[in-house]
């Protein structure tokens, strides 16, 4: 049986797509997949840069998501001599973001998070905006510019190329890459036996071939349950609150 990408997709961007959309609304294409299809995911993605001119950058980043609900724990690495690993959490749950101290670390008694109504963020950069980014759906999206998106596969991988300057491509990326144009833009993909995408493999580099980009992403435990636990009174200060104390 021959697997569609573009079906996938469809499936998975409506999963990924829909703890992240602070109105409620997801994509086009996942709009069209039926209300009462799978909401739970659980992912890893772990991102290498290199530089011949400078140290490498390493991310790992593990969430799981359900109908607006998201837990999101990452942490950040670098090559470079005595460089520390950072450690970062955020949780979107129902109207609020929850965004943790850097390593956990209390700063002030039990305080490690900072609660802050999505309704106040706006359309510029933001914690949210970064969430997304280092969520699947814009890899999901990459892979969408793919021309052979609606072919088929018996084995269920696909691997081809997309443009590097095409606008989506460059939105998509633009997270990951920290802002960095990666050219000759690879990837392989894989279709479970459920018709979601399970894994993403995407690959660049930059014109002076100075840069690498390395991304895989693993999706898996769709349609399982989620429970997240938002952080506890005592443990959290309002954003507006900080602000006054500041």
């Amino acid at each position: 049986m021959h697997r569609s990408l573009a079906l996938a997709l469809v499936s998975t961007l409506a999963v990924a797509s829909a703890a992240l959309a602070a109105d409620g609304r997801a994509g086009a294409k996942a709009s069209l997949v039926r209300a009462d299809r799978v909401t739970t995911l659980r992912y890893v993605i772990d991102l290498s840069l290199t530089d011949v001119h400078g140290p490498a950058i390493r991310l790992h980043v593990r969430g799981m998501r359900g109908r607006r609900l998201l837990s999101v724990r990452l942490s950040e690495s670098s090559s470079a001599p005595g460089a520390p690993a950072q450690r970062q959490s955020a949780i979107i749950d129902g109207p609020f973001l929850y965004e943790g101290s850097p390593n956990g670390v209390p700063v002030l008694g039990r305080i490690r998070w900072v609660r802050v109504p999505l309704a106040r963020l706006g359309p510029g950069p933001s914690v949210a905006s970064t969430l997304r980014g280092l969520s699947p759906a814009p890899l999901l999206r990459v892979l969408d510019e793919w021309p052979g998106a609606r072919s088929g596969s018996a084995s269920g991988t696909f691997r081809g190329t997309v443009a590097y300057d095409d606008p989506i491509v460059l939105t998509a990326l633009s997270t990951l890459s920290r802002g960095v144009e990666f050219r000759d833009i690879r990837f392989v993909s894989r279709i479970g036996e459920n018709g979601f995408v399970r894994s993403i493999l995407i690959t660049g580099r930059t014109a002076d071939g100075s840069r690498t980009l390395h991304v895989t992403a693993h999706l898996y435990a769709f349609g399982r349950p989620v429970d997240v636990t938002p952080p506890g009174e005592g443990t959290f200060v309002d954003e507006k609150l900080l602000g006054l104390a500041e």
